[in-house]
């Protein structure tokens, strides 16, 4: 089976795609970017990783999707560590019962990807099933996926969904799925207030943040560890890799450009004057335009055989990043003090 009226296209990315899909389907009316400054969407995560690249870094928290219907005070249900049994259950009811379930998953497991890079969590739709059918691999058992990478629901082996719902390769993922269960509050202006807030004063005070971290780096903080380590790069074991891997963590990998602030800017042009924050969203636009130039830095060290010109890069990238670090702090406190 698989939901009655319910649109998918393809979006920037994969969080904020999966809340636009759900306002779409439930009728709410939010464009993937609103959903995402409504989510609270933008922040910023440093970390190392056991294995190659070694290091990853992320523009948007961990929390994004239970943020969105926290500020709408929308009803739903947030699970996890169930087992696949368990989960898979729990899901396939509310599918039967008309709901899309989001989940969170490793990309890497997802087969039609066809993608070496383990990479989570990647939330998505789940938007039917059928226990029976033969999946592309072979094997019994589909999922229906509304993915933001594809515009076409994508197939996919239940024996694949399980790997990839609860890997361990970036972070311990436990089959976490999230359902609506009723409509927002019909204020959508004190949500974005509320949102904006709790964007500003995480990335100045992660620590204070009532939300769980996770691991890391995080807010501007974050930006300002991202900066001294760039140096040190040169001696992982593959700094190439790295420098791409953070390259694209930039401007691939459903950011929207910018290290995800170009998907902030655009709510930033529908919200920003009517919560009093006027000439914020030119503010924004300039800084998403400035992490693009570094990750133009980026990419070139990834392209250099010249391990002298790499480090140089580095360097270069490293202060940009530091510049952009002031340049932030600078735009959270503005907004802290314009909306009281």
């Amino acid at each position: 089976m698989q939901l009655d009226g319910f649109h998918h296209a393809a979006g920037s990315h994969c969080g904020s795609t999966s809340l636009r899909d759900l306002s779409d389907y439930y009728g709410w009316g939010f464009s993937e970017p609103e959903c995402f400054g409504l989510a609270s969407g933008l922040g910023f995560t440093y970390f190392e990783l056991p294995t190659s690249p070694w290091r990853m870094f992320v523009g948007r928290p961990l929390w994004l999707e239970r943020a969105f219907f926290d500020h709408l005070d929308i009803p739903h249900t947030d699970r996890e560590g169930d087992d696949w049994a368990t989960a898979w259950a729990q899901v396939t009811d509310r599918l039967d019962n008309g709901s899309p379930v989001m989940l969170f998953v490793d990309l890497y497991y997802l087969d039609y990807y066809d993608t070496d890079t383990h990479f989570a969590p990647h939330s998505l739709l789940v938007v039917g099933y059928d226990e029976n059918r033969e999946a592309p691999d072979g094997s019994t058992g589909v999922a229906y996926m509304a993915d933001s990478e594809f515009d076409d629901i994508q197939p996919l082996a239940l024996d694949s969904l399980r790997a990839a719902w609860a890997s361990k390769d970036v972070i311990p993922l436990q089959n976490r799925w999230l359902a609506v269960d009723g409509t927002p509050r019909p204020d959508t202006e004190a949500a974005v207030r509320e949102a904006l807030t709790e964007t500003a004063s995480y990335m100045l005070d992660p620590d204070g943040s009532q939300r769980e971290l996770g691991f890391g780096t995080a807010g501007v903080p974050g930006i300002r560890a991202l900066a001294a380590d760039l140096p040190d790069w040169t001696d992982l074991e593959d700094p190439t890799w790295t420098a791409r891997f953070a390259y694209q963590n930039i401007e691939r990998r459903g950011t929207g450009g910018g290290a995800f602030r170009g998907l902030y800017a655009p709510f930033l042009d529908t919200w920003a004057d009517s919560v009093g924050l006027d000439g914020f969203d030119t503010r924004m636009h300039d800084i998403a335009s400035e992490w693009t130039a570094t990750s133009e830095v980026l990419y070139a060290a990834s392209e250099t055989d010249d391990s002298d010109e790499q480090r140089d890069l580095l360097e270069q990238a490293s202060e940009r990043v530091a510049d952009l670090a002031d340049t932030e702090q600078a735009f959270y406190e503005d907004a802290l003090d314009e909306l009281g």
